[in-house]
């Protein structure tokens, strides 16, 4: 036979693992360690799933061609294969059955990203209107353009309806930077 005091503890217990079994766990918080980056951006809402988008059949060589690229700085070649970041607005554009490509300055391993996505206007016009808050209007990109800056990386967004193209680098810090790169590719597209 139980003690009363023991008895007491069993049902107390008994009691609490009842309770907590009937509540959801409460999730716990992220912690963050050092500082957080220091960014001029917001950003961008990802699309929505039911925004499919259409396959960009073209190649990186004919997105930007390899003479304007040496144009550009003739340090830059092309690497072959390139998988985007996870997260990344070009891992975002690839998911949306678009091109991502990458150019590597064979002499500081600096990089310029290039990604294109073929999609419905209204998925367009969404994103546009995202960065209509968070971006800075380019007029010279000859379409519907914006720039922003995430520490030392530049990065341009183009919409030129059906497509959008974002282009991002180191060597990107002001949108005039960008702007042969974003020509190119939508010359490249149409």
């Amino acid at each position: 036979m139980l003690h009363p005091r023991s008895l007491a503890l069993v049902l107390l217990f008994a009691s609490a693992a009842t309770l907590t079994g009937c509540t959801a766990a409460p999730t716990p918080e992220p912690t963050v360690t050092g500082a957080p980056p220091v960014s001029t951006t917001t950003a961008t809402p990802s699309p929505s799933a039911s925004a499919d988008g259409i396959p960009v059949t073209i190649t990186c060589d004919e997105l930007v061609s390899p003479q304007t690229m040496y144009d550009y700085n003739p340090n830059f070649g092309l690497v072959d294969n390139y998988v985007p970041a996870a997260g990344s607005k070009a891992a975002e554009i690839v998911a949306l059955k678009g091109l991502a490509c990458r150019w590597v300055n064979q002499s500081s391993n600096e990089t310029i990203d290039v990604s294109v996505a073929n999609l419905p206007h209204d998925h367009l016009e969404s994103l546009a209107n995202a960065l209509v808050e968070s971006s800075n209007a380019v007029p010279t990109y000859g379409v519907e353009g914006y720039f922003e800056t995430n520490g030392p990386i530049g990065e341009a967004n183009a919409f030129s309806d059906p497509f959008w193209i974002v282009a991002s680098s180191t060597t990107f810090s002001e949108p005039g930077d960008a702007q042969p790169i974003v020509e190119a590719a939508i010359a490249g597209l149409h």
